[in-house]
């Protein structure tokens, strides 16, 4: 094991040693991305409609149903649990994005303010909705801490240097209080390094169709279906 989770996991396991962590492996292929997406996926994604939610709320449909290979036993697993955490709010709040570090380089902390305002005022309609939707199909709920009114507030409150100081190096700046509180007080020196990495990239859903799209463009696997169904009903 070489990912970044694995040697999170690790790092987890020495920190926590009395406590069981269960890493669940989940492959699938191509076949079964295509046949939940048709029959599961695309219709709670809707009206979502872009490249990216579908490559997004597959992964995301995929890791919350649970269904893997145990690591440490190398059996099939499928897990129990029926409340998830989700780290959304997060990039939106604390700058993970390159383009936030675009807009910072060019209009500075006022501009980088403006474009996590912007975030933060989409953000159910662009993607709470659509993850709410898809992890609620398999009859299970979604917890998601960093919207938590209160941690929302309390990061308005402070400088905006304080929570993302882009003026550091990718892997540094970024969510730069999340990064110094795993540093500082829960030890996860190496993890609070990594770069932040997109789920689509992340689980490379995104390269399991090889195809050759923008992650803004229509979808044309999500839309085709629900475009016939309206016309049908007109």
């Amino acid at each position: 094991m070489t990912s970044t989770f694995s040697i999170s996991l690790q790092a987890l396991t020495e920190l926590n040693p009395e406590r069981h962590w269960n890493f669940v492996k989940i492959d699938i292929n191509l076949n079964e991305l295509q046949h939940y997406r048709e029959s599961i996926i695309k219709n709670v994604i809707y009206p979502c409609s872009t490249v990216l939610d579908d490559s997004i709320g597959s992964a995301l449909w995929f890791a919350a149903r649970g269904n893997g290979i145990l690591h440490q036993d190398n059996v099939p697993y499928e897990s129990l649990a029926e409340v998830l955490l989700s780290g959304l709010g997060a990039d939106e709040q604390l700058a993970g994005y390159s383009r936030h570090r675009r807009t910072f380089e060019t209009g500075g902390w006022k501009a980088l303010e403006n474009e996590l305002d912007m975030e933060m005022n989409r953000i159910s309609k662009r993607n709470l909705g659509r993850d709410d939707r898809v992890i609620s199909s398999l009859g299970k709920e979604v917890r998601f801490p960093f919207l938590d009114e209160q941690f929302v507030n309390y990061l308005r409150s402070i400088p905006i240097w304080l929570t993302a100081d882009l003026r550091l190096a990718r892997g540094i700046g970024e969510k730069y209080l999340l990064r110094y509180v795993a540093r500082h007080y829960l030890s996860l020196e190496q993890s609070s390094k990594y770069p932040k990495r997109a789920i689509q990239f992340g689980s490379r859903i995104a390269k399991l169709e090889s195809r050759k799209e923008k992650a803004s463009d229509q979808c044309s696997r999500l839309t085709t279906t629900n475009n016939n169904t309206m016309n049908d009903e007109e």
